[in-house]
């Protein structure tokens, strides 16, 4: 922040002798997500689209961690991927620079990504800012050109959208997108064929645990899930992680009777092409759920302490389950989380009967 402070009069004269570029056919962008969460990664992917919608010539670049970059390397609207990790800060501004960007776009609302857009030269500074900020963010959100307040209880999609509006972009669709690799089609097409599952069984994908440890519905709440799947549906279940899952996958499935399958081998640039197989995926509100959004599954999100508004999928096809009675929510996009002991009521009053009857919801489709 010293840094920004001690050579804005030389940068801004720089950035006034490049010009402050209008958009056009051939602008340089760059996006800068919440670099590590997959669900929220996936929800900047409708603003992704709307710039290439509307000047496919652009050259489209995405700031983000090496741990999500998997869910965006078959994205055909990105021109170009930055792994943060790779670089120190001083050689990031340097790479923004040498990359000469007209637009950034800081959705993440963070004071790293407003000093590295005006130490890089970004002739125009586009950020979400919120309520309640801490002062790291006050200190410099002077450093962007626009900025756009995220209120809360608002649907992110949508507020990362309004952020184009000074790149007339205006109005676009806030569809999902996620994109498949041809390795991954094959390893799904593989394990499908390796446990006999057909295109025509109902096959559900089910995932027991979060990034989160607040959202965690509970191995013996999905026990009695998955039992009753079996039982009323004949279902082929999937359970379905990361590597660092795959201990506690090995515990569930030796704690059931029900055959299930295990799928903890896929990458996270594979696995959109092992969920749209499924006919249907449950889980907590964790990334995977967002993938299936995109990819058209009918899902099922149990919700517990996560507001509602802000970011899960709600539709004909994607069913909240919410706890009941009522439980305000308590962990948000961008706000400080609530009470520990509110997240624990949102578990709790979560039953296995209200996920069954999102099911027969959800099982005709």
């Amino acid at each position: 922040m010293c840094r920004a402070f001690l050579e804005s009069p030389f940068i801004f004269l720089r950035i006034k002798i490049k010009s402050r570029n209008n958009v056009s056919k051939k602008s340089r962008i760059l996006v800068i997500p919440q670099l590590t969460r997959v669900g929220d990664i996936i929800c900047v992917t409708p603003t992704f689209r709307a710039i290439k919608e509307q000047y496919p010539d652009s050259f489209l670049a995405v700031l983000v961690s090496n741990k999500a970059a998997g869910i965006l390397k078959n994205n055909p609207r990105i021109d170009k991927i930055i792994i943060f990790e790779e670089y120190t800060s001083h050689e990031l501004v340097c790479v923004i620079r040498e990359l000469d960007f007209h637009w950034s776009l800081n959705l993440s609302a963070t004071s790293n990504g407003s000093i590295i857009t005006f130490l890089g030269m970004v002739n125009n500074r586009i950020k979400t800012i919120r309520r309640n900020r801490p002062k790291s963010e006050v200190l410099t959100d002077w450093l962007n050109n626009y900025t756009f307040v995220y209120e809360d209880h608002t649907y992110l999609p949508k507020h990362h959208l309004k952020l184009l509006n000074p790149m007339r972009i205006n109005n676009p669709k806030d569809t999902k997108e996620v994109f498949v690799s041809a390795a991954g089609e094959q390893k799904a097409a593989e394990f499908f064929a390796r446990n006999n599952i057909k295109s025509n069984d109902f096959v559900v994908g089910i995932s027991i645990s979060a990034g989160n440890k607040i959202k965690e519905w509970g191995d013996d709440n999905f026990r009695k899930l998955t039992d009753n799947l079996y039982e009323k549906y004949g279902a082929k279940i999937i359970i379905i992680g990361g590597a660092v899952d795959d201990s506690r996958v090995e515990k569930f499935l030796r704690g059931s009777n029900k055959p299930m399958f295990k799928a903890t081998g896929f990458s996270l640039e594979e696995l959109p092409s092992l969920i749209k197989l499924l006919k249907l995926y449950i889980a907590v509100d964790t990334g995977l759920i967002y993938i299936a959004h995109a990819l058209g599954i009918p899902l099922i999100d149990i919700i517990g302490p996560v507001d509602p508004k802000e970011q899960p999928p709600s539709d004909a096809k994607s069913i909240q389950v919410l706890p009941v009675p009522y439980v305000p929510p308590s962990s948000f996009v961008f706000k400080k989380n609530g009470p520990a002991n509110i997240s624990r009521q949102a578990i709790k009053f979560t039953s296995v009967e209200s996920v069954l009857d999102a099911t027969r919801q959800l099982h005709t489709l």
